[in-house]
């Protein structure tokens, strides 16, 4: 009888036992189950930075100065907020045009030479290319104090002798042509006719800088708001180029010129 009674009382102390046993038991699995699921899951992705659009720059280059429209065209530049590149002809640096260089460096233009007197015979056949970017370098020196190594050879670069090229090479002058052409000899008196030709060829442009030529001149000076304008409209941005850009454009297709 004893025996029974101790039977039934280690039955009866097992039971709760294997109760709390089996909830753990169970409690255990469940969190098993919600580890391997949240183990399964994929830790959340770290979304990369949204791509900046493309940032398009152009530079409107404006040769033979400078002339009696200079400070208005500067004038114009400033009240536009932008900038733009000037390459002088050294023999037109004369009496109130020297006040109007210093300005338009000092308003944030970039100032660039020309040759002292922009003729082709002079220069090409004649040879003196350097030797008048040497006098001129030295007069913008004495007027701006800083020595200008940028340059634009009259008509283009396809006019230098390889002499010359390596001279220009030899004295670390940057070279600049230019990919757009306004041709606004041919639309003298029509600035509105300039704005058009430049805006069209700026089309054409999705992966270089275009170099818009335009000349010092009345026509010029009037076409500014809208030049700007339709600039604006194609995306670019208008800067002026210096000597240190990281952007070569020359027609020699040569990247140490």
């Amino acid at each position: 009888m004893k025996k029974k009674l101790i039977v039934i009382a280690s039955i009866l102390l097992l039971i709760p036992c294997l109760v709390v046993g089996a909830s753990f038991f169970l409690k255990s699995a469940d969190v098993a189950k919600v580890d391997k699921k949240t183990s399964k899951q994929e830790p959340p992705r770290q979304q990369a930075p949204k791509q900046a659009s493309e940032h398009k720059i152009a530079y409107l280059t404006i040769d033979d100065g400078p002339t009696k429209y200079m400070s208005a065209i500067v004038a114009a530049l400033k009240k536009e907020n932008v900038k733009a590149t000037f390459f002088l002809v050294g023999n037109n640096i004369t009496g109130d045009r020297k006040q109007a260089v210093k300005e338009a460096a000092q308003a944030g233009n970039s100032i660039g030479m020309h040759s002292m007197t922009h003729d082709a015979k002079k220069l090409y056949k004649n040879g003196q290319f350097i030797p008048e970017m040497e006098q001129e370098s030295t007069l913008l020196n004495s007027l701006l104090g800083k020595q200008i190594k940028l340059i634009r050879a009259p008509y283009g670069s396809t006019y230098l002798s390889a002499m010359q090229i390596k001279n220009a090479q030899e004295k670390k002058y940057r070279l600049l042509d230019w990919n757009i052409d306004s041709e606004d000899w041919r639309h003298k008196g029509k600035p509105q006719e300039i704005v058009t030709s430049i805006k069209e060829q700026l089309d054409k442009f999705h992966k270089i800088s275009p170099v818009i030529l335009v000349h010092e001149t009345e026509d010029t000076l009037k076409a500014i708001p809208s030049l700007v304008k339709a600039i604006r409209e194609k995306g670019f941005e208008l800067m002026p180029y210096f000597e240190d850009n990281d952007f070569h454009l020359n027609f020699r297709k040569d990247p140490d010129l």
